[in-house]
């Protein structure tokens, strides 16, 4: 079982062979299910590892999570052709502080997919704030027009599409999925509420503040 502090941000890595396909044409999220609540984190996906950056869980759930609670997590990952498999599922335990040490054996714990990716061990490491491009939200141009009061107000939902597509998510079934995630997580459940939980799963609380194409 692995060990996380909702406190404190981590970057979870999954060693991996790829088969059948390449890096570039697979999507991968982290996905917890905390009290009914399902959070998902963009994974950045490499040759011979995922890795994805856990921000704290305390900036999603209302109620502080409980010393000892265990909560369902797992590793999805998409194709180009919207094919979808899960090649790591596991358990995480709340416990703070945390130290950790976990190593999945390869001998009992490694799932192989239907793609072939096998998942051979996760590693956790404390705060990344030194950020390489881990996701794909990053590669993508600056927009150029801001988000105006009025613009927020008057949001609809084919307006939030087309600005996860200027943050990089094109994949009809991600766009989706995203969308979904950060409606049953916003107050109102209105596009413009939604966005911002959109920004929140992506990392990118200040890209209000920047220009928008």
């Amino acid at each position: 079982m692995l060990y996380l502090n909702p406190n404190k941000e981590k970057m979870l890595t999954f060693e991996v062979e790829l088969s059948g396909a390449t890096a570039t044409e697979i999507t991968g999220y982290v996905r917890f299910v905390v009290e009914g609540v399902e959070i998902g984190f963009p994974a950045e996906v490499g040759t011979g590892e995922i890795r994805a950056v856990i921000s704290p869980l305390k900036n999603f759930l209302k109620k502080p999570l409980k010393n000892g609670s265990v909560f369902e997590a797992q590793l999805d990952l998409y194709t180009e052709d919207q094919e979808y498999f899960s090649p790591w599922k596991g358990e995480i335990e709340v416990k703070m502080p945390i130290r950790i040490e976990a190593k999945l054996s390869e001998d009992d714990n490694r799932i192989t997919s239907k793609f072939g990716a096998k998942v051979k061990t996760i590693k956790e490491s404390g705060s990344t704030r030194k950020r390489e491009s881990i996701n794909e939200y990053k590669r993508v141009a600056r927009p150029k027009k801001r988000i105006t009061k009025d613009m927020m107000e008057n949001m609809t939902e084919e307006q939030v599409f087309k600005i996860m597509e200027r943050l990089g998510t094109t994949t009809p079934k991600v766009k989706e999925i995203l969308y979904e995630q950060a409606s049953s997580q916003s107050k109102t459940g209105k596009p413009a509420d939604v966005l911002k939980e959109i920004i929140k799963i992506m990392g990118k609380k200040k890209i209000m503040r920047r220009r928008s194409r």
